[in-house]
């Protein structure tokens, strides 16, 4: 099983940023969706958003997301929700896989973390093989410009859940060629 996961946080640095959002999709073998999740994250901080990031999620700073669950929660609802039993696969795999790890890191969540199957598939790389194979040119390798190629549009302000169903178009898309 494959469990396509997306987050929105306020910055691109692990070690200074928080995961905001997170979304992820849960398909079995034949490719159907079998679970969903989706919550935004209190990052309990007081940081500034990144500009980029703001621009990204469209959530101005950490007021919005006072009253929503502590990351703590957040783990217990998702793997309480989405088990263990899968690999992630994500557009970024570095990015998404280092913010919930860095998450469960602080929450004492490694030993759910650690059951996790550890090859995961990064969406990205995929797609510049297949581009690369099939003499696709894209300005960048970005999922904006792969979605474009197949004609799914996505909207500006972006949402996780979202997110991790358009990568998982673009993996079905994949799969079938």
């Amino acid at each position: 099983m494959i469990c396509f996961i997306d987050f929105e946080t306020t910055g691109i640095d692990v070690f200074k940023d928080r995961p905001i959002e997170i979304g992820a999709i849960l398909i079995d073998e034949n490719l159907e969706i079998t679970k969903s999740f989706h919550s935004f994250i209190n990052p309990n901080f007081k940081r500034p958003f990144k500009a980029s990031a703001k621009k990204t999620h469209g959530i101005k700073d950490f007021t919005y997301l006072s009253n929503e669950p502590l990351e703590d929660e957040v783990l217990d609802l998702f793997f309480n929700k989405m088990g263990t039993n899968y690999s992630f696969c994500s557009w970024n795999i570095s990015f998404d896989v280092t913010f919930f790890r860095r998450m469960c890191h602080r929450n004492n969540r490694m030993r759910d973390f650690n059951k996790i199957n550890y090859r995961h598939l990064d969406l990205q790389s995929i797609m510049k093989y297949y581009n690369d194979i099939n003499n696709v040119i894209t300005k960048k390798n970005s999922l904006d410009n792969n979605l474009n190629l197949l004609n799914i549009k996505r909207p500006n302000i972006h949402s996780a859940l979202e997110d991790a169903k358009l990568i998982f178009d673009l993996y079905r898309y994949i799969y079938k060629r």
